[in-house]
């Protein structure tokens, strides 16, 4: 068991994603993580990015020196101006997804700083509750280093989510401290719908936030375990990197495994502790979620429109409704997803919200005109 009192702490910020389920807003040039909630008030998209806003949010954890983004190559024009020195903005040569991003990260950063603590942020959440949220990382921190474990923030289920891992909770750790902490039990990635039903049911369950706090170290060490042959090619492109041989780190990159850091270690390691949190979580994933973030009117509609927009309906329910036009009416429709951006309208329903996903990759198949 390692112990540090006072743990380096530094902040990862995942922002690599494309955003797919929120096409046509979200496109592959400037996917959501570059843009406000919803694309912002349309059509400048005006706002503070959900990037900026991840940023803001870690300051009162790690400062820009101990801040680390992890983008894509290809948005560099969306990474210029970030509040963290360009040697912390590392750009992927190819998408391949969380777990070689976290561990490439992970090895940077203890090449950096040995013994430091890893916070791992998505870029594109949103997080009412900054105070508390800190709070909670700086406990999720002294836990990971006390107990040598990897901190999972896990949100109590209000509904049974398909598109969220679950952690079950074990047994409670009694030198918490001021916060409640359990051993998880299982982990499981994305259920289908009756057993989501199940874990939202049985008060044991918590919803994968995707933020977890580790040492570098034991980040590397279960990938290294679980993955061997990941771990040692980002060992060597670790290397390649922190030599500054593009070319050399390239190739190794897109050697890596495409895998999820969810069912590349958390569903596997037993050194998982979840900490259950209520911080205004909302991860932000669909066109549906903009409801817990954007108001809504009485009807439970969200309507993004220019501003001084105007809106008129007549027995229209929870619609989600982004349009550049000055004024938009709805009648005796419900629970629909319009989007109208220049060359695209997607009308969907909210319980197809998820789909989208899919035919963007359609799309992708058909020669990607509109990506």
């Amino acid at each position: 068991m390692t112990r540090r009192s006072t743990p380096s702490l530094w902040a990862v910020i995942m922002a690599g994603g494309l955003g797919t389920r929120f096409w046509p807003v979200s496109r592959k040039s400037k996917p959501k993580q570059f843009l406000p909630p919803g694309g912002g008030i349309p059509p400048n998209y005006a706002g503070l990015s959900l990037l900026d806003a991840t940023l803001k949010r870690v300051r009162g954890l790690a400062p820009p020196e101990r801040t680390l983004v992890m983008a894509s190559a290809a948005h560099r024009k969306w990474l210029r101006n970030l509040d963290v020195p360009k040697r912390n903005v590392v750009h992927e040569p190819a998408g391949r997804n969380t777990a070689p991003c976290l561990g490439l990260a992970a090895r940077l950063i203890e090449s950096r700083e040995p013994g430091a603590t890893i916070c791992a942020v998505p870029a594109d959440q949103f997080v009412g509750k900054t105070r508390e949220f800190r709070k909670l990382i700086k406990a999720g921190a002294r836990l990971a280093n006390e107990h040598g474990s990897i901190v999972s923030l896990g949100v109590p289920p209000h509904s049974p989510e398909t598109g969220f891992g679950y952690i079950e909770r074990g047994e409670r750790i009694e030198d918490a401290g001021e916060v409640e902490a359990f051993r998880a039990r299982s982990f499981r990635e994305k259920p289908q719908l009756a057993q989501a039903k199940r874990y939202a049911a049985s008060g044991r369950h918590y919803w994968n936030s995707g933020i977890f706090i580790a040492q570098a170290t034991r980040l590397i060490d279960e990938l290294e375990t679980h993955l061997p042959r990941l771990g040692a090619v980002l060992s060597r492109s670790a290397s390649a990197y922190l030599k500054r041989d593009t070319a050399a780190f390239s190739k190794l990159w897109e050697t890596c495994e495409s895998i999820s850091i969810d069912h590349a270690v958390m569903e596997r390691t037993r050194r998982l502790i979840v900490l259950p949190v209520d911080v205004g979580w909302n991860d932000l994933g669909t066109w549906p979620a903009l409801r817990g973030v954007l108001r809504r009117d009485e009807a439970g509609n969200v309507w993004i429109l220019p501003k001084g927009g105007e809106t008129e309906s007549i027995d229209a329910k929870n619609l989600i409704v982004r349009s550049n036009k000055k004024f938009v009416a709805a009648v005796g429709v419900e629970d629909l997803i319009i989007v109208e951006t220049d060359d695209a309208l997607l009308i969907c329903p909210v319980a197809d919200a998820e789909k989208i996903g899919g035919m963007v990759k359609n799309l992708g198949e058909k020669g990607g005109r509109f990506l």
